[in-house]
């Protein structure tokens, strides 16, 4: 029978060790969300109209070349499919 030589740990694998984290209060960590949000930058009003103008512009430019490549396709697909007989 053979026998099971002891094996050092590889070097490459890295050895894990939990330690769980210190507790803090549920007010702490809010103060430290509001802290946090304080050091934020916010834009503008007109750089917010702005911004929101560009993204309604967007949607709405995507929706109707969605709308129509959807048309185009459905039109082509049942010309093809269903063609008229007679």
């Amino acid at each position: 029978m053979a026998k099971a030589v002891p094996t050092e740990p590889k070097a490459n694998r890295v050895q894990r060790t939990t330690t769980p984290a210190p507790r803090r209060g549920l007010i702490r960590n809010f103060e430290d969300i509001l802290g946090e949000l304080r050091k934020v930058i916010w834009p503008s009003w007109g750089e917010l109209r702005t911004m929101t103008f560009v993204v309604i512009v967007t949607v709405v430019v995507v929706s109707l070349m969605l709308g129509l490549i959807d048309y185009v396709l459905t039109q082509t697909l049942v010309k093809l499919e269903f063609p008229k007989v007679g």
